[in-house]
C-alpha cells in the first residue's frame, strides 16, 4: 500500500511507482481518506502503466485506521468512502478501480457494523460510485481491541458472507481473501465441491449437511479454529474469479511451483525443484538489480529502476564475483589485474533494504524441510556481510545456494494432491481472552 499523500508530496516518484516490467500485469494498492488526493494519485499510478488501482478499506493498524483514519475505518465512515472511489473513477481513464474491505468491522469506540444488511449497504453504495471489483477479506476487523497481525488471525472467518455478496451482486467481480491455506482449498473455492455420481456418496453427503442445516460464525460444520466458517461453494459463482494467499505464498512459497498445472490446468510446471526455482530467481534479481563492484559511478543502488551503469570492463566481475560470472573471452589478464578487491571499507552501492527486500520472499521455501533454518541463517549472514554487497542480491543468493546440500536443493517438488496437512500453513489463530467477543457476533 501506498498513502495518497506520499505519491502527491513526493520528489521521486520512481522510488514508490516504478517497476519492473517482468512483475506485469499488476496492481497498485493505495490508502487515504482525502477524494482529492487520492484522485489524482490514481491519475499519476495510472500514468506508471499499472493494470489496476486499489483502495484499502482493510488495514487495522492504529496508525492508519486509528491516527490518520483511513483503511477499515472507512467501513464506519461510508460518506468519505464513497466520495474517494467516485473521485478515483474520475480520474482514471483506461484501468479499473476496485476495493479491498472485511465483512465486518467493531470501531474502538464500541460500535459494531458486522451485519450482512451493512456489508450490502456499504458494497451497494461502492458499487454505484463505479467499483465493481472487491477484494473481500472475509474476517471482520477489530480496530483499537487487536494488532495487524492479530487481525489476520483471531476474528472467525465467514466466507458464506463472500459467497452472498457474489450472489447479491451479479454484475461485480468478487476475490476472496483470509484463511485460505493453499492450492487445493483455493480450487474449491473457485470451482466449487464437486458432487459424488453415486446415490450412496450423494445421500451421506446430504445426511452430512443437514446435520446442522446452516452454515454460520460460529459454525459446528466446519469445526474450524476459532469458529469460523470455511465451505467451499457447492456451485461457485461465476462472479467469485479468484482467491488472494498472500501470507500462505509468504511462509511457504513452494507450494506455488503446482499452480501452472493444478490450478490453471497447464500440461507442466516451469520448475520441478528448488534449484530450479531460485536459480530463476537469481536470474531476475541480477538484471533488475546489476552488480555495482566493477564501476566508477557514485550513484546507490536502493530501488526498482536500478541506476544504469557500465562496467569498467567486461571481466565478468570483481575477484570476488569474477568466478560466478565468467569475463568476456577478450578480457585480457591484465585487466582483470585492474581491477580492485572490494573491502568492508569500499562505498556500499547497494543499500540493504533492497538485499532484505530481494531475499524475503523465498526465505520460506524450504518450508517443512529439515534444512529451512540453515537456509535462513545463510540468508542473513551472508546479507550483512558488506564486502560482498556491491556484487549484488544475485550474487549473494548463489552464494547462498552454495551452503544448501544438493539432495534438499534438487529435491522433486511434492504434488498438491500429496500434500499433508503439515504442510500447508494454516492462518488461523487461537481465540485470545482479550477477545472471545469476536465469536458468534
Amino acid at each position: 500500500m501506498i498513502v495518497d499523500e506520499t505519491i502527491m508530496h513526493t520528489n521521486d516518484v520512481d522510488s514508490h511507482l516504478a517497476y519492473s516490467p517482468h512483475l506485469s500485469p499488476i496492481i497498485c494498492q493505495i490508502g487515504g481518506r482525502n477524494p482529492e488526493f487520492c484522485g489524482k494519485a490514481t491519475s499519476i499510478v495510472e500514468s506508471y502503466e499499472y493494470d489496476e488501482v486499489n483502495l484499502n478499506i482493510d488495514c487495522p493498524s492504529s496508525r492508519v485506521s486509528g491516527k490518520r483514519k483511513f483503511g477499515a475505518i472507512l467501513m464506519k465512515d461510508a460518506e468519505t468512502a464513497n466520495e474517494v472511489v467516485a473521485t478515483m473513477n474520475e480520474n482514471v481513464k483506461n484501468i479499473p478501480i476496485s476495493v479491498k474491505t472485511r465483512v465486518g468491522i467493531e470501531c474502538e469506540d464500541g460500535e459494531i457494523l458486522d451485519t450482512m444488511d451493512h456489508l450490502i449497504g456499504f458494497i451497494d453504495d461502492l458499487r454505484k460510485r463505479g467499483c465493481k471489483k472487491f477484494y473481500i477479506h472475509a474476517r471482520k476487523c477489530v480496530i483499537g481491541g487487536l494488532t495487524p497481525a492479530q487481525n489476520r488471525l483471531v476474528p472467525p472467518l465467514n466466507y458464506p458472507r463472500a459467497y452472498r455478496l457474489c450472489h447479491r451482486f451479479p454484475d461485480c467481480e468478487f476475490i476472496l481473501n483470509g484463511g485460505i491455506p493453499g492450492l487445493a482449498a483455493a480450487k474449491l473455492i473457485c470451482d466449487g465441491i464437486q458432487m459424488p455420481r453415486g446415490k450412496k456418496e450423494s445421500e451421506e453427503l446430504e445426511t452430512k449437511s443437514c446435520e446442522n442445516k446452516e452454515h454460520k460464525v460460529p459454525c459446528g460444520i466446519c469445526n474450524v479454529s476459532n469458529g469460523s466458517c470455511t465451505t467451499p461453494p457447492t456451485i461457485a459463482p461465476p462472479n467469485l474469479t479468484g482467491v488472494m494467499l498472500g501470507r500462505a505464498c509468504m511462509e511457504n512459497p513452494a507450494m506455488f511451483w503446482d499452480i501452472d498445472k493444478y490450478f490453471y490446468g497447464a500440461s507442466s510446471n516451469p520448475c520441478q525443484t528448488r534449484r530450479d526455482a531460485l536459480i530463476q530467481y537469481c536470474e531476475y534479481l541480477e538484471t533488475v538489480y546489476p552488480r555495482r563492484c566493477c564501476d566508477n559511478d557514485e550513484r546507490v543502488t536502493s530501488r526498482i529502476p536500478s541506476p544504469k551503469v557500465e562496467m569498467n570492463v567486461n571481466s565478468g566481475g570483481c575477484p570476488i564475483c569474477s568466478c560466478t560470472y565468467k569475463p568476456a573471452p577478450n578480457v585480457k589478464t591484465e585487466q582483470l589485474n585492474d581491477i580492485a578487491q572490494p573491502s568492508s571499507k569500499a562505498k556500499i552501492k547497494i543499500t540493504s533494504r533492497v538485499v532484505d527486500r530481494s531475499l524475503r520472499p523465498i526465505l520460506g521455501i524450504f518450508f517443512g524441510l529439515r534444512k529451512s533454518k540453515q537456509f535462513r541463517r545463510e540468508c542473513d549472514k551472508l546479507s550483512r556481510d558488506k564486502t560482498i554487497r556491491n556484487c549484488g542480491p544475485g550474487f549473494i543468493l548463489r552464494q547462498v545456494l552454495l551452503a544448501m546440500p544438493s539432495e534438499i536443493l534438487d529435491q522433486p517438488f511434492t504434488k498438491t494432491e500429496d500434500l499433508t496437512d503439515a504442510d500447508v500453513p494454516l492462518h488461523v489463530g487461537p481465540i485470545l481472552d482479550s477477545c472471545k467477543r469476536c465469536v458468534g457476533n
